[in-house]
């Protein structure tokens, strides 16, 4: 079954990217469905526990860079948020900070390519924390292009690979849970297709956990810190760090914060495109439009942010460091809450979507994609609005998946993973 799966998969990936079917298209839709179909396959056997099956186990990590390859292929397209880390990066390298300054400023043209010039969001600030800029500095040095950008960005999604591939040994778990990383679409699009930074930030919170799990608390520390100042949704995890960091360890946290944030804030608001996006951006939000209509935006964005601690304040009493369901469901709450939520956010919690129990955040990670139907339709004049029926659709299948687990975990003792 493994084996079909993924020659059906591969196939998919293969056609969407020889036809360079772009989002939202039918034809996007059944290359997506078919490695859902294929995944779900995936989970159903290695949850039945495949036993000791090392080589196919290495043919089905093997099938997993192979899906990856012919995606990463094509060309970066312009519309791409690759192309906005690109210029972040080049404005560095001429010595010009990127929060202080907007693409579209005229007297910035010397900056640009053509690659760069039209991006869509020329006219925004940039919303990426330090860390994000540093690798987007780092990749442009070693070469101007979106192509390397996109390289770089899989090269971190394999990266995420092994290191929970070691954090599952380390914890005891079966090597084959791996592969509920390795084989989730929504990683496999929105890194090797569509290119997001958050490959980044997933690969920093995987390494945060391992290390915490190793008992090697000050590496544990840097990662984590890395990993919010690529994307700030990890702040939510703080409380699980309660007692399992030392006060050194997070000292040498917030010195590194410092570090990181103060070479850019002189005499510029650093989180100004983040305050934007609260303000002026909404997708795919129900809750959040919900209590922003009751009270304000920023009392909704506080929300999210505190419903996220709690849920993690839970999480820090009722989990171990290891347990992988600890650390997605904070982070699951935030984006839930969040005004935004764009499938790729939840790359976050991609390292961490393994077991059954997490059935819900499974489903979420391929009902998300719906989503993309918004893209077709603005193309031909539509709104950037989810259509409600898909709404409807996406937050559905997460309650009845929330629904069986729960109905399943009365019956069953799940235990450890197989």
């Amino acid at each position: 079954m493994i084996i079909a799966g993924g020659g059906s998969y591969l196939v998919a990936m293969i056609v969407l990217a020889v036809t360079q079917a772009r989002l939202g298209t039918p034809l996007f839709f059944i290359c997506a469905g078919v490695a859902i179909a294929a995944y779900a396959c995936l989970l159903a056997s290695i949850w039945r526990e495949p036993g000791d099956q090392r080589r196919l186990f290495v043919v089905a990590l093997l099938l997993a860079l192979a899906f990856r390859i012919p995606l990463a292929v094509p060309s970066v397209k312009p519309d791409n948020d690759m192309i906005r880390y690109l210029w972040d990066g080049r404005v560095q390298k001429l010595g010009i900070n990127p929060y202080g300054v907007v693409p579209a400023d005229a007297a910035l043209d010397f900056t640009h390519t053509d690659e760069t010039r039209h991006m869509p969001s020329a006219r925004l600030r940039t919303p990426y924390p330090p860390a994000a800029q540093l690798f987007f500095r780092f990749v442009v040095t070693l070469h101007d292009s979106s192509r390397v950008m996109k390289l770089a960005l899989l090269a971190c999604d394999l990266l995420t690979i092994l290191v929970v591939w070691r954090w599952l040994i380390v914890s005891g778990r079966s090597e084959w849970l791996t592969l509920a990383y390795a084989w989730n679409p929504l990683v496999v699009l929105e890194i090797a297709h569509s290119g997001h930074i958050d490959a980044l930030g997933a690969l920093w919170i995987a390494a945060s956990v391992f290390w915490l799990t190793r008992g090697r608390t000050a590496l544990g520390t840097v990662a984590f810190v890395l990993a919010v100042a690529t994307k700030l949704l990890p702040i939510v995890l703080v409380p699980l760090l309660w007692r399992r960091i030392t006060i050194r360890d997070a000292l040498i946290g917030l010195g590194l914060m410092v570090l990181l944030y103060l070479p850019f804030a002189s005499g510029t608001d650093v989180f100004a495109g983040v305050q934007s996006v609260v303000q002026h951006i909404r997708f795919n939000g129900p809750v959040f439009k919900f209590f922003a209509g009751v009270a304000s935006p920023e009392v909704a964005a506080r929300l999210a942010v505190g419903l996220g601690l709690l849920t993690a304040i839970w999480c820090r009493w009722k989990y171990r460091v290891s347990d992988p369901e600890g650390w997605a469901w904070p982070m699951a709450v935030a984006i839930a809450c969040a005004p935004v939520v764009y499938p790729w956010y939840l790359l976050y919690l991609s390292p961490f979507v393994l077991l059954r129990p997490t059935v819900p955040l499974t489903a979420w990670s391929c009902s998300v994609l719906a989503t993309y139907v918004v893209w077709e339709t603005a193309r031909q004049g539509g709104r950037w609005v989810v259509p409600p029926a898909v709404l409807t659709g996406e937050y559905a299948i997460v309650l009845i998946a929330a629904a069986l687990t729960w109905s399943w975990s009365r019956r069953t003792t799940w235990g450890q993973a197989p």
